[in-house]
């Protein structure tokens, strides 16, 4: 599922271990003048017994690091995340 939230693209999806699915999600935002390209994946989320319900928390999860980052001013978060790439 690809959506757009608050100027970020977000990515999410699952992956299967052991009969159950867990969400993951990416995060990136294009280079706006004076702010850098910003891309972020989450670390493997929870997981759940249906595809639907990873994917629902992946989204949930990335609209609140969207959140996050733009009330703390692109700051580092809370929420778990590795940064993926940031070029200048």
């Amino acid at each position: 599922m690809r959506f757009e939230y608050r100027g970020f693209s977000i990515e999410c999806r699952f992956t299967v271990s052991e009969a159950e699915f867990i969400g993951q999600a990416t995060v990136s935002r294009p280079s706006t003048g004076e702010e850098p390209h910003i891309a972020f994946e989450s670390d493997e989320l929870k997981s759940f017994p249906t595809q639907q319900q990873a994917i629902d928390y992946a989204r949930v999860w990335s609209e609140m690091w969207c959140d996050e980052r733009l009330n703390s001013g692109l700051k580092k978060t809370s929420v778990p995340a590795r940064r993926r790439r940031q070029d200048k």
